[in-house]
């Protein structure tokens, strides 16, 4: 072998060691990132804790915490771990019920809990933020609560969602979700920022649709139930595409974990009814007891958007003689089905109902399944073509000069066969 030929296989034989020393390395490091922290679930009482352990003195506050929990309120507790440069933010999610009942996040700087002042740094220019999204989503907090009530965190990747928990008063949780951009000169820990983002101004904003009636079309009232959902939003902007509006039927449950898309329908000018607090049968209970249903959900919704809804469907459409006069609103049911519910198939939701349509009547879809987002796509064109104009149901009502009555049963605004009696 020559001299030569032996550099080169020194030379290779070097290149081996130092890259098998970089993938050890990495290796190693990789490791330890994955080893941050150890997910831990016990059971006691019932109730099912899920948490981060990190063998540091972080757990004896995560410990002490979790002992703190009243077993009364919840039965099941998940979390979220946020890195923030040296600061690790853990946000505990409350159950009951499969429900987000409250939020808490503990923050860390080391090993030792800090608050969100070593985080954002100017908590008088964060509040007067606070307030202008407050202010601008007509939401119904005072100051003294903004300022005082109890905060917790989930740092994402271009925005800060804050959910304002009033756990002695209805469970209720307001979010607020702050785009890094509104206090990026008072962020302590690395962030990205959004450049296509607006900056919010102190002026409130419109939140009315104004969607131009023409009597001289045929119109129909587009109804959602049992959202919102991860598709709500998208449903609603397909709906703009075609300044359509509707009415959304909400429930409690989903209400609660995603109340930002209750305020983004809202500011958008869509309608939204009551669909009660957890979708159960109502014929079940008494008349007290389905007072609560309706009302609990309609605080929630109250503490989002500051207003009332005004309509509400019965779940299942079930109804009888007992309950019927206890529901102080009008009560709004259907004349076409989509059965979206049933076939989940886009052509079957667009044959149901283009084929069945008539001016006046109220259509039941489901914000839930995807399927019924992309019969959406065909079903618009279609009645738009055919001189149809899509409506919310009070807009309907209003436009055929149908009063609608609280404890009334309304299926479809046609004056002549209108079954409000029933």
């Amino acid at each position: 072998m020559t001299r030569k030929n032996k550099n080169i296989i020194i030379f290779i034989l070097l290149i081996l060691i130092i890259f098998s020393i970089i993938v050890t390395n990495l290796f190693i490091h990789f490791s330890k990132m994955q080893k941050l922290y150890d997910d831990k679930v016990i059971k006691k009482s019932n109730i099912t804790y899920n948490y981060p352990y990190f063998d540091d003195d972080k757990d004896i506050y995560i410990t002490n915490y979790l002992s703190t929990v009243d077993n009364n309120k919840i039965d099941n507790i998940k979390y979220i771990v946020n890195y923030l440069g040296d600061h690790i933010v853990v946000l505990f999610k409350l159950y009951k019920n499969d429900i987000i009942v409250d939020y808490k996040s503990i923050i860390f700087k080391d090993r030792l809990v800090t608050n969100i002042d070593s985080i954002i740094t100017n908590q008088d220019e964060f509040m007067k933020v606070l307030k202008i999204y407050r202010d601008s989503n007509n939401l119904k907090i005072s100051d003294a609560f903004l300022e005082n009530g109890t905060k917790s965190y989930l740092f994402k990747d271009t925005e800060l969602d804050m959910f304002l928990s009033n756990y002695d008063d209805k469970n209720s949780i307001t979010l607020f979700r702050i785009n890094y951009k509104e206090i990026e000169k008072y962020l302590n820990f690395p962030y990205h920022i959004d450049s296509k983002y607006q900056i919010m101004n102190d002026t409130i904003i419109t939140t009315q649709k104004i969607t131009p009636i023409d009597k001289n079309k045929k119109l129909v009232a587009f109804t959602f139930d049992d959202g919102p959902s991860v598709y709500t939003l998208e449903i609603a902007e397909v709906l703009e595409e075609f300044n359509a509006n509707a009415t959304f039927f909400m429930v409690g449950y989903n209400i609660k974990i995603r109340n930002s898309v209750v305020l983004d329908l809202y500011n958008k000018g869509f309608e939204l009814g009551n669909h009660t607090i957890d979708h159960s049968r109502l014929t079940k209970f008494s008349c007290d007891k389905v007072k609560v249903k309706i009302e609990e959900n309609n605080d929630l919704v109250i503490n989002i958007i500051n207003e009332k809804m005004k309509l509400f469907r019965p779940t299942y459409g079930a109804l009888n003689i007992d309950i019927k006069p206890c529901i102080k609103y009008p009560i709004i049911l259907w004349s076409v089905d989509s059965r979206d519910w049933e076939s989940r198939n886009v052509e079957s939701i667009t044959y149901e109902v283009i084929s069945n349509l008539q001016d006046g009547d109220i259509v039941l879809f489901h914000d839930l399944h995807k399927p019924t987002l992309d019969a959406l796509k065909i079903i618009l064109p279609l009645l738009y073509d055919d001189n149809f104009q899509v409506v919310s149901v009070s807009e309907l009502f209003e436009a055929k000069d149908i009063p609608l009555e609280d404890s009334k049963v309304y299926r479809k605004a046609r004056i002549n066969d209108n079954d409000i009696n029933n």
